[in-house]
């Protein structure tokens, strides 16, 4: 293992705990059910994700700028592969996860309510 790896290592555990209530060292134990989603879940996430594949790039890039959110987008990017990077994103940074969130909760008349709500139900984890 290289330095490098372990900073990605301790970055991703620190990501991790930072998403988890806040407790005793003593009292913690890292339950690997916490992570998984409810089975019955699963068809409304699907189904949300086949709306939020029906917007457009520019629908996409406004978010991303919207966010400051730092996602490379290349010109040839469709907008299946902003919403591959978006999520990737979302994923990785639990803030941004949070920024989103909490901003979704409120009226904003420059972006699509269709993609706030449908974002915000997908963050529902």
């Amino acid at each position: 293992m290289k330095t490098h790896d372990l900073a990605r290592a301790l970055n991703t555990l620190s990501n991790l705990l930072r998403s988890m209530p806040d407790q005793d060292l003593e009292n913690f134990k890292l339950n690997s059910r916490q992570t998984k989603l409810d089975p019955a879940s699963i068809p409304m996430a699907l189904s949300t994700l086949v709306a939020l594949a029906r917007f457009d790039k520019a629908q996409w890039l406004q978010i991303i700028q919207q966010y400051d959110f730092p996602i490379e987008i290349r010109p040839r990017d469709a907008s299946r592969d902003i919403l591959g990077k978006l999520l990737n994103h979302l994923e990785q940074n639990p803030e941004s996860r949070k920024r989103l969130s909490i901003d979704a909760q409120k009226a904003r008349s420059d972006t699509s309510p269709e993609l706030m709500k449908a974002l915000q139900l997908l963050l529902k984890t």
